[in-house]
């Protein structure tokens, strides 16, 4: 027996109240996503790390880490910039 949806059960999304700003969070990446998008090894990443060329992690748990993307691509972009000029 195939039961029909009733529209009026179907909880409705909740608008933020008017006036309200709405601000949206920094996106933040693991370490997989971060040799996707700079592929280099973890010791590489933690050295460069240490040398102030990528940003420390944040926590995002007790035992999990991550990075801010924006922050990420910012040093990244510099980091090609001197090898390109270096």
């Amino acid at each position: 027996m195939k039961r029909s949806l009733n529209p009026e059960s179907v909880p409705q999304p909740v608008a933020a109240p008017t006036g309200t700003p709405t601000t949206s969070l920094p996106r933040v990446i693991r370490m997989p996503d971060l040799q996707r998008i700079y592929p280099v090894g973890r010791t590489t990443i933690y050295e460069l790390i240490k040398a102030g060329k990528l940003p420390r992690p944040v926590a995002l748990s007790k035992r999990a880490r991550g990075w801010v993307l924006a922050e990420i691509e910012e040093c990244i972009t510099k980091l090609k910039a001197e090898a390109n000029h270096g």
